[in-house]
């Protein structure tokens, strides 16, 4: 492959992005060949010409020529199951890290015919047994699954079909520039929301513990060292902090990461991630300062999706949105 001119290897693989939607799957695009059955089957139809040849059996040629003929025939159906698909839409969801990410992809059979049995893949993730209606659109769900925040493309699709009887396989390829967003892995049993601002915008740390002790949970660094319950600690508990009914439920939040108390920058962002849900799930206000983004205080859905994509995409070399 590498000895292929780049012109060449981008009309045979589509190793660049450069399709546009809506694609519609011609004749020039479609590759196929016999499966591993069907180059079984053409040794078994070669082995009985064979014997048929040596025995003189006439019913023996008739079988071998049927067969021949049907072999023949799958060829331009299993053509005809993917010749002509129209793949009108991609777009990218969003995850966490750790998740799968959904890509929604519409497909359109435009023919009066069922297509059956269509797969669609990339390197990483496949969907197959696709039943297409004549004549309508199918949406489905292609989960790739992700390990890093950032942006995420879809890579090369590939179109496949081995229908009806498995003996040939065809496939199309497809690249477009999709990409979706994968937000930070949200840390487990965060610390509380560090910092509290008041209706006159000065931000500082919450002088005392106010409200009832609603539980206990496992230290973690950035924790206050007065909010540790320390007889748990001398009956070798552990060290266990103590969660309050009106922790973090009143006033605003600033998040930052020199608040998280890390120092690994993937650690600050798991931290900031978990914060943030933590905020939306009080209904506190937050704000959120990063060296590349600045949010003011705020609350809701439109201000947790902006924190979410500024922490995913933040110092990351693709700043481009999801698509």
């Amino acid at each position: 492959m590498r000895l292929l001119s780049p012109r060449i290897r981008q009309r045979l693989f589509r190793v660049r992005p450069e399709d546009r939607l809506p694609h519609l799957v011609s004749h020039q695009r479609v590759y196929i060949v016999p499966t591993g059955r069907g180059w079984a089957f053409l040794l078994a139809l070669l082995l009985m010409l064979v014997a048929s040849v040596n025995y003189a059996l006439s019913l023996g040629y008739a079988l071998c020529f049927l067969l021949t003929g049907l072999f023949a025939a799958t060829l331009l159906h299993t053509y005809r199951n993917l010749a002509g698909l129209q793949v009108s839409r991609i777009s990218g969801g969003e995850c966490f890290a750790g998740e799968s990410l959904p890509f929604d992809i519409t497909l359109t059979n435009n023919r009066s015919q069922v297509r059956h049995g269509l797969r669609l893949a990339t390197t990483e993730a496949c969907v197959s047994g696709i039943r297409l209606e004549p004549a309508r659109d199918t949406r489905m769900v292609l989960p790739l699954p992700t390990t890093r925040r950032g942006v995420l493309p879809l890579g090369r699709l590939t179109l496949q079909s081995d229908w009806p009887l498995g003996l040939w396989t065809c496939w199309s390829y497809l690249h477009v520039q999709t990409q979706g967003l994968v937000f930070p892995r949200p840390e487990t049993n965060p610390p509380a929301l560090p910092l509290s601002a008041g209706d006159d915008g000065d931000t500082n740390p919450r002088p005392g513990l106010q409200g009832d002790v609603s539980g206990l949970r496992h230290y973690q660094p950035g924790d206050s060292i007065g909010s540790i319950a320390w007889k748990s600690a001398a009956r070798g508990q552990g060290l266990l902090v103590r969660s309050f009914d009106s922790d973090e439920g009143l006033g605003k939040t600033a998040l930052s990461l020199h608040s998280t108390g890390l120092h690994a920058l993937e650690q600050q962002l798991s931290r900031l991630c978990a914060w943030v849900l933590l905020a939306e799930s009080r209904q506190t206000p937050y704000a959120l300062q990063l060296s590349t983004r600045q949010l003011p205080a705020a609350q809701g859905s439109e201000q947790r999706v902006r924190a979410l994509q500024a922490l995913a995409l933040h110092d990351s070399a693709t700043t481009g949105q999801p698509t």
